[in-house]
This record gives C-alpha cells, structure tokens and sequence, in this order.
C-alpha cells in the first residue's frame, strides 16, 4: 500500500474543505420531520449522536460522524464476518487474490440493483472504484497501488496492481471504503468536473437496505426501507431509520432512559456509565481496537525537538486518567498500534509518569523551565477530548508549559489542522482501522505522505527511515518479514514521541436492551449495521 503522494497533483483538483468532505455551512435538506409522542415504535429504530455527520458522500471523508449514515444506504463488495477481522463475501459473492499480490479478482453478485435502478454489474463497480482513485480522498490512498481496473464480463471485475499491498483486500471490507454509488447518479449530477461530489454531500444512491428520506444538516436524518433490497426483507427489521444529532449529554441520557431513543453514540464516558444498570438500558462492555492519543506538533515550535516530545511524554499522569476519569475501564497504551489488534509489538516501551525524568529533559533540550505554550484543540462531539485536555494542561503546568484549550465546529478543527500553515496545535485523536493491518495506525496518523489532507498526520511529523519501513512492509508479501518491519517502525514512533499514546478502552454503547442483532466489530465502529437490528 504505498503511497504516492504526487498523485495529489492530478486530476481533479478540490478545495481544502472539499478535502475533507464538509459540508456547507446553512445547507439544509428536507425540513420537515416527524414528531414521535412516546416511545419509539417496533417499526423505527431513532439513534442519537453527539457528533453531526460530516458528509453523506461515502468516498471523501475518514471523519468519524459520518459513516453512521453511510452505512444506511451504502454497501461494500466485502465486509468483515461478525466480530472477526475475517473478510467474506458481501456485494462480491466471490473474489481472489493472485499468488504475486498483483492481481485481484472479484465476482459481482448477479441481481443487484441500486435504489434508483441501476443494475449493479462489472461496469458499476468499476466506476465507482475508479471515481475512489479519482476523489483522492478517503480511502483512496489505499488504492494507489491499482493500475488498472478490467471488466472481462459483466459480472467480473479485475485490479492490476503495480506492487503488492497489504490491506488493499480489506480496504474493500472496511467502514472507509470504495462503496459502490449509482452510476446513473454519478453521471448526472456531475458538475464542472467533480465527479458528483457536490451533489452527493446531501443526497445518496446505493444499494444498501434503507433509502435517504430526508436530512437535515446538524438535525436529523429520516430513512425508510428500500423495498427493492436484495437480502430481501423476511425477518425482524425496521421499517424507518431516523437519526438525530444531539448535543446535550443529559438531553440524550432523559431520551435513552424514556425509550425516546433506542441508541446514543458519542456519549461522554461519565454519562454511558451512568446510564449502566439503568431500568430498560444495556451498555456493551467489549474489547475495541480504538487507540487514544495526543498528537503533538513535530515541525513547528519546541516539540521539534524530540526531547521534548519524550518529556511531555513522560508529563502526563496516565494512571489519573485511567483509574479516576476512566474509572479503571481502560489501560493505558503501548505505542501506536493497541494491543487488541493484529500486529502490535508488546516489547515497545511505554512512557512513565515521571515529571523529574521530564524536568531534566526539557533542560537538555534547553527548556529548563519550561517556558513555552502550547495550543491544545479539539472538535465539538468528542466529549473525552475535553477533560483529557484539562489533565494535559495541568500536568504540563507542573513542568513549566502553558496549555492553551480551544474547542472548534469539527469542519473548522479540520481546516485548522490539515493546513500546515495552521497546524501548529496539539489535538487528541482517536484511532480505529481502516485496514485490517497495523499498517493502517502508523501511515494514517505518522507517515510523510499522510499530512495535510492526504491523511491524519496533522501533527506533521516526518522521518524518511520510519517512512521507508512503512513502504517496505507495505510491499513484503512474507508475513514475519513483515511483522518485523513493522515491529521496527512501532519502536521509532515511541522512541521519536510525535504522539502521547494515553489508553486502550473497551467499546461501551448504551442501547435499550429491547433492541436486538448487535453485533460489535471493531473497524465497524461509531456505526450500525441497520439491516441486523431488530426490536423485540
């Protein structure tokens, strides 16, 4: 899976906020919803989240708000078998990877049409694969490998690679993926070239079990079954999907407990374990591969040195957070990949609290007493990256830094930071996988070719050794040649510090416990396989 980054300079050229997938501020569409008087019916499944969505167009984001809707209307060729990081069969009922990596191969189930008609056929993979590349957003860094994509028949479809990839398989299984989008749709809404992004920002053709009803911005959104899907719709399934964005933790812990609501993502962690034992309220309690961090500034300011990114390291009271904030339901991390996942190194060192340590760091580095500030900045919907802010202020008071804490709309907090002549901000960061390799943690978030908006690397970090890793085990088709690769690279990010690596969770989802087909997995996360619920 490595990375060009030049291929940012062909093709279609898009605005930073374009970027990103934001969308525009005052766009409303569909203002007239639905008021529900008592409790939600067996028929609707209404979901509240903290965080509004971003985008409604599948191919241009890796925000973490957005998929939740996606996911309604959008399906992939692949997907993950359960709780597993098995990838099986999905929108492909068949697919196969060549013995040199380079070829892959994938049979289109036959009888699939999408919402607004369109036969799903070889053509229609191909061109929603092939508008992925184009966007040069999401998940399209995954496919820079692809050379070509082939359609020997009408339900065939074949990728040439220029080299091998380690995670290209499940990039077409995963929550950013090439989801297949009506051609028809594409073809019609495209607008001075831009491949039908902007219509797509507030409108959505796929071939998913639900169909878009109505949205508005920052409100709701209103989906009703597309009685075309091709799973057909025997068995318990909801007949309408509405999704409201709510800002107020109390507000949605009233909701949740009344059955106004039947599930509450993006709820700040001292409200989902206050809602634990509730009358009516379940909370999943299972293992994820979320991994947070502080990102730190690597190219501008003191944290160039690396001494002093190893000293605010050492600054930040872990055990604090993870026993009186996390109420002992986390552990602090190892580096950056979690230990739930495929390929993490346990013998990488994990930074202390150790404030002398820190104090005799900074004054190697020539900060003796600190003496410097620091822009800490987070998005609106990330509850935890508030009160993780405050420790961070407060210990680094301990050591001379001055923390400065701002909150930003989650468009503003993106523009801020994926510009580098802005990104001079410490932020927090959440991180699950996109691929179903560590590779996945450590180019998104720490790679070269990752800044700006060719990824996360917003922190803008860079290290020609760690990158050259990273392209090598991208390439090597030997797994414990690999293994070791990528070992070698999780040992230069701890050692370097561009980020502080702060804790591992379980995944606590409060739900009413009549809602049933829950199945969580760990790339899946912050979304909902709509089709699998039911209510009881």
């Amino acid at each position: 899976m490595k990375f060009d980054p030049s291929i940012l300079r062909e093709g279609t050229r898009i605005s930073r906020r374009g970027a990103l997938g934001v969308l525009g501020a005052g766009v409303a569409f569909g203002a007239n919803f639905p008021r529900r008087a008592g409790a939600a019916g067996s028929d609707t499944l209404v979901v509240s989240s903290g965080g509004e969505a971003v985008t409604l167009d599948p191919q241009v984001s890796f925000d973490g708000t957005s998929p939740l809707l996606w996911r309604a209307c959008y399906e992939t060729l692949l997907k993950l078998d359960g709780s597993s990081i098995d990838i099986v069969p999905n929108l492909a009922e068949a697919f196969e990877v060549a013995p040199d990596g380079l070829t892959y191969t994938f049979k289109i189930r036959p009888g699939i049409a999408f919402s607004d008609g369109e036969a799903l056929n070889a053509a229609a993979v191909k061109r929603s694969i092939e508008r992925q590349i184009g966007v040069q957003q999401g998940i399209a860094y995954a496919l820079s490998t692809v050379t070509s994509v082939e359609t020997p028949d009408d339900l065939t479809v074949v990728l040439k690679l220029s080299a091998p990839s380690d995670g290209l398989l499940s990039a077409f299984a995963s929550t950013y993926s090439p989801y297949m989008i009506s051609p028809k749709a594409l073809a019609e809404n495209e607008a001075d070239g831009d491949l039908a992004q902007g219509w797509l920002r507030g409108n959505m053709v796929g071939t998913g079990p639900y169909v878009l009803e109505s949205y508005t911005q920052a409100q709701q959104a209103v989906f009703s079954r597309n009685p075309d899907y091709w799973k057909g719709w025997d068995g318990n399934h909801f007949e309408r999907i509405i999704v409201k964005y709510i800002q107020e933790a109390t507000t949605t812990r009233l909701l949740l407990e009344q059955g106004e609501i039947d599930i509450a993502l993006f709820l700040p962690d001292d409200a989902v374990e206050a809602l634990d034992g509730t009358p009516g309220v379940t909370v999943t309690n299972v293992p994820s591969f979320n991994l947070y961090m502080i990102v730190l500034p690597s190219a501008k300011g003191p944290t160039t040195d690396k001494r002093v990114r190893q000293a605010i390291s050492h600054g930040l009271d872990y055990g604090t957070w993870v026993t009186d904030y996390m109420g002992g339901k986390a552990q602090q991390a190892r580096g950056p990949v979690p230990s739930t996942f495929v390929g993490f190194d346990p013998t990488v060192p994990q930074y202390d609290y150790d404030p002398a340590k820190a104090k005799a760091l900074l004054a190697e580095a020539g900060y003796p007493d600190g003496g410097f500030t620091l822009k800490y900045t987070y998005e609106t919907g990330y509850w935890w990256k508030r009160p993780l802010g405050e420790l961070f202020q407060s210990n680094m008071k301990d050591l001379g830094i001055t923390v400065e804490i701002q909150e930003l709309s989650p468009s503003a907090w993106g523009d801020l930071l994926s510009n580098p002549d802005t990104a001079e901000h410490a932020f927090g960061l959440v991180w699950w996988p996109t691929l179903v390799t560590p590779l996945d943690f450590m180019w998104s978030v720490f790679a070269t070719g990752a800044q700006g908006t060719s990824g996360f690397n917003w922190g803008y970090y860079s290290n020609p050794d760690f990158d050259a890793l990273l392209d090598a085990g991208s390439v090597e088709p030997d797994a414990a040649k690999r293994t070791d690769i990528y070992n070698k690279a999780q040992h230069i990010i701890v050692d370097e510090a561009p980020a502080l690596f702060v804790y591992e969770k379980n995944y606590r989802l409060p739900m009413r416990d009549n809602v049933q087909g829950f199945v969580f997995n760990g790339v899946y996360i912050e979304m909902l396989d709509y089709f699998a619920l039911g209510k009881a």
